[in-house]
């Protein structure tokens, strides 16, 4: 959804019961909701490289989260 025009409005850590963190990423965005629908249904389509910034950004932002305790 990120690499098709979605863009990351917000993240939250959670303790699982399990004691690691989880991850919530709220997305928005005019085509969210168009992406989710077409992922659901299997015919998602994706930039690669817009992909790979995102996840790397999504990534920088989990580890520095992991760090806020």
């Amino acid at each position: 959804m990120m690499s098709e025009g979605g863009w990351l409005a917000g993240m939250k850590v959670e303790n699982r019961p399990d004691g690691k963190k989880g991850f919530v990423f709220r997305l928005t965005g005019e085509s969210v909701e168009e992406e989710a629908r077409r992922f659901r249904d299997g015919l998602a389509t994706c930039n690669v490289r817009k992909l790979r910034r995102h996840m790397n950004h999504l990534r920088d932002l989990m580890f520095g989260g992991m760090h806020d305790d």
